[in-house]
Formats: structure tokens, sequence, C-alpha cells
């Protein structure tokens, strides 16, 4: 009587691989090959395309970056380049700013180096425009504002400290 003698998976594929004929493993290598390739195409050509397509794309955006951190970097340039306005008294730049404005404060104060401005009714809008010339052109910053809303519409009460 045949008994069957256990094989381990080793032995069993060898065994099964040496009763194919040569065309049959012809067959299995040609197909391992191409399962192979479907692999490899599946997983490293076709994620490779679509991170290049990607990449192109981000590239496109990010030179468009670059051009305009140059153009600001060279806008900064530009500033330190800039002389520097001329040092006037403080009371007598605000003055000058508020006669161009066309604005008459209520109250103005000085203390110190610090000058506290009252303006009673200014358009909000209007009262950015004084505060961005006088920091632009008298080197005047404002460190303190309050700004109380008026009955009539975009108006306000406001005070501020301006400080070289």
């Amino acid at each position: 009587m045949a008994t069957a003698v256990e094989l381990d998976p080793r032995d069993r594929l060898t065994h099964w691989w040496r009763l194919r004929t040569h065309a049959e493993r012809a067959a299995v290598v040609a197909g391992a090959a191409l399962a192979i390739a479907a692999l490899a195409w599946l997983l490293v050509w076709l994620p490779m395309q679509a991170d290049i397509a990607r990449l192109t794309r981000e590239l496109a955006v990010q030179r468009a970056a670059l051009a305009q951190a140059r153009v600001q970097a060279d806008a900064i340039g530009g500033l330190e380049r800039r002389t520097p306005p001329p040092m006037r008294e403080p009371r007598a730049a605000l003055d000058l700013a508020l006669a161009q404005s066309g604005i008459k404060a209520s109250a103005i104060d000085r203390t110190g180096d610090d000058l506290r401005v009252t303006i009673d009714g200014i358009s909000f809008d209007a009262l950015t425009i004084l505060l961005e010339s006088l920091q632009r052109d008298a080197a005047l910053r404002a460190v303190d504002l309050t700004a109380a809303a008026r009955v009539e519409s975009g108006m306000v009460r406001a005070e501020f400290t301006l400080r070289r």
C-alpha cells in the first residue's frame, strides 16, 4: 500500500513546476511577468504621472508667488532708499496735515513728547487717511485711539495720541 508523503510548500511548488511542460512553464513565466508589469504600472507609474501633473501645476503657482515676492522685496528696498521726511516740530507737522486735509481739531494738547488730539466730527475714512499721512510724512504714529460713532452715518468723534 502506498503512503502519501506530506511535502512542505516549497517542495510541493518544485514538484508542481517539474510536472509542467516547457510550454506551460513559458506561459506561467509570461503570465507572472505580465502581472508584475501590471502591478508596477498601477502602483508606480500611474501615481508618478499624477504627481508630475500636480507638481507642474504647483510650479506655476509657486513661480507666480515668487515673482510677487520679488516685486514686494524690491518695493521694500525702495522704501529703505527713500529719503526720510524732514523732521518738523510735531505740532507744526500736525497743523500742516490738518490744514491739507481740511480738518479742524477741537483740541490739541501737548504732554511731553505726545500730542493729544480731539476731533469732534470726522469721517472714519478721512481719519485713517490723516493718520496714515502723519505716519508717512511726519513720522508721527498714533499710539492711542478712541473713535466713538456719531449720529451721522460714517462720522466719528476721534481722540488720539501721536508720538514720534
